[in-house]
């Protein structure tokens, strides 16, 4: 194995790239929602279009899937490059 190839999979397999794609998506997030509410609704995670977002209490988690996804969606789609965010999926934070 070349040493091109073994680091191409360790950078696979320890998840490095996909954090590092990711991070355009999850700063959209941030800009779109604005401070406060990045802090209560945290994008964590950006893969196949799918933006993640952890939120901390069961009435935002139901405000945000309810009436908000599409609107935040295209507004943080809107200040991306090149990856296109299709999908939000919202989860509670059990932690908070």
């Amino acid at each position: 194995m070349s040493l091109g190839d073994a680091l191409g999979e360790y950078l696979d397999e320890s998840g490095l790239l996909r954090r590092k794609r990711a991070v355009p998506a999850i700063d959209a997030w941030n800009e779109a929602v604005g401070d406060d509410l990045s802090r209560r609704a945290r994008a964590v995670s950006f893969r196949r279009g799918e933006l993640l977002v952890e939120v901390d209490s069961p009435s935002l988690l139901n405000e945000l899937q309810g009436f908000a996804a599409e609107d935040l969606r295209v507004r943080a789609d809107a200040l991306l490059d090149g990856a296109r965010i299709r999908r939000l999926t919202f989860k509670l934070n059990r932690r908070s």
